[in-house]
């Protein structure tokens, strides 16, 4: 066995160091070429990584852009279906898929309805009286409720009125870039839109300037002026203080007590104010869940309200001053109160439980001329009605009419019936289609048939049925349509 001497050349650490010294004086450009070749290599092995990250993120962002429009387009297919709800909702499809199909000649939406009313609250219930009254699905069954509004699946048709449209659809969406990875497209997944028209059991968002004018002569019992008063405020509930500024009148006249009740009836026939509560903006406490106020004068007032005694029942009066008072031909308060955005729509509602019974009182059927007007011949006193309502709603005025009890029987004479009139008074419910009163609301069945019917014409058999008839009154002036979300 031979031994290695140290320091010759065949000592490894000899040999070491003889390639340390040769390395030291190789050439640095040629370790740095060497050095780009590798990074030329790496380079090319990430270009297709490159590539594949930059294609992903251009489709995705095109597949987020395609989100959004399909639904910004469904938002504005379903609100423009939901401007022929509730009484033609064949239209409302039409114009929903139309309108959907314009924004995207592939779209392809499934259209369901719902009747959307107002929730319980904390139980989570429909509201008793919202069914029928502000749409009529024929069952609350599955009903969708959260504390404030309840959704029940709706089939058009039948008798069954629904308040609102669902639009759903999705769209695939093909990749530019994504194929040459084996992504070739991306879905938005299923989106969907509701809109609802009217209030829908919710606060009404709209501005509104309107005059509740409620019957409380002697042939109200005293039953039903109690359930009137319960239905008048939480008809209240519904509505939004900010933008909806309430009045209230009576017929009779009424004679305010300072500090006391604003409702106090009057002790003559012709002295008094037919409109002795004030526009107000205070009739509900804030918070999620909206609850009276009982520190509003107007819901003193209407708490304190008593049954009158005497001088007759008057229709063209406590009509006349009430469009003078929202129009502002008599001095009302709405200056004092706060601005709201967009032009408030002025509306009355006039609830009356039968025929005229009016003193001879001579004045003019137009709202400019002040004063009263009365007389005691039936057929007179009812045409004077309808000529006060005609001024009123050429002054772009909305009226609504509810005929209570025996207004639905009583004649007017000359084989005119009371609640033929007073659907005649109210406002057209559409250009040129008059309201109707289209039977005498003696059964369940007709009344149903008569407040769903979409004009501005209403009736009730009792004070019970007041209520709801109140809140389908704002949910007939709250016209416009605005996008929900149906409770999960």
């Amino acid at each position: 066995m031979h031994s290695i001497r140290p320091g010759s050349r065949r000592d490894p650490e000899y040999q070491f160091e003889r390639e340390e010294a040769r390395m030291s004086n190789v050439d640095p450009r040629n370790r740095n070429s060497g050095e780009r070749g590798a990074a030329a290599v790496i380079f090319a092995l990430l270009v297709p990584v490159l590539f594949g990250v930059l294609a992903l993120a251009l489709d995705v962002g095109r597949l987020v852009y395609e989100h959004q429009q399909l639904s910004n387009a469904l938002d504005a297919s379903a609100l423009a279906g939901a401007t022929s709800l509730p009484n033609d909702p064949t239209a409302a499809r039409t114009a929903a898929i139309a309108f959907a199909k314009a924004n995207d000649a592939q779209a392809d939406p499934a259209v369901t309805f719902w009747c959307v009313v107002a929730s319980s609250g904390a139980a989570r219930t429909v509201t008793s009286g919202q069914v029928p009254s502000v749409c009529n699905p024929g069952t609350v069954a599955g009903a969708k409720c959260n504390e404030k509004i309840c959704a029940i699946p709706c089939t058009a048709g039948s008798g069954h009125t629904c308040n609102t449209i669902t639009v759903t659809d999705d769209k695939e969406v093909p990749f530019r870039f994504g194929p040459a990875i084996g992504i070739n497209s991306g879905n938005t997944g299923s989106l969907a839109a509701n809109a609802c028209k009217g209030s829908c059991g919710a606060q009404s968002p709209n501005p509104m300037d309107v005059a509740i004018v409620a019957d409380r002569t002697s042939s109200m019992s005293d039953q039903n002026i109690t359930d009137m008063k319960t239905g008048i405020k939480n008809t209240l509930l519904t509505m939004s203080k900010d933008q909806q500024y309430v009045a209230f009148g009576t017929i009779h006249r009424s004679s305010p007590i300072v500090g006391g009740c604003q409702t106090n009836p009057s002790g003559s026939a012709t002295t008094g104010p037919w409109i002795p509560v004030p526009f107000s903006n205070d009739y509900n406490n804030p918070g999620p869940t909206p609850t009276a106020n009982g520190s509003s004068t107007l819901v003193k007032a209407i708490s304190c309200l008593n049954k009158s005694s005497g001088f007759g029942t008057y229709l063209a009066s406590p009509l006349k001053a009430a469009a003078r008072y929202v129009l502002g031909k008599d001095p009302n308060n709405l200056t004092a109160l706060p601005a709201r955005t967009g032009t408030a729509r002025k509306a009355i509602i006039l609830e009356t439980d039968g025929q005229p019974n009016e003193s001879n009182i001579a004045g003019f059927t137009t709202v400019d001329t002040p004063g009263d007007i009365g007389s005691s011949t039936v057929a007179t006193a009812c045409s004077n009605l309808k000529a006060v309502a005609a001024d009123a709603k050429a002054k772009d005025i909305l009226i609504i009419t509810v005929g209570f009890g025996s207004a639905n029987t009583d004649s007017c004479g000359s084989g005119v019936l009371v609640r033929d009139v007073l659907a005649a008074a109210a406002s057209e419910k559409s250009p040129g289609v008059a309201s109707t009163a289209s039977n005498d609301c003696q059964t369940p069945a007709k009344r149903d048939a008569e407040n769903t019917d979409g004009d501005y014409f209403f009736c009730a058999a009792n004070g019970t049925e007041l209520g709801p008839i109140f809140v389908s009154a704002i949910n007939a002036i709250s016209t416009h349509s605005h996008l929900i979300r149906i409770p999960s």
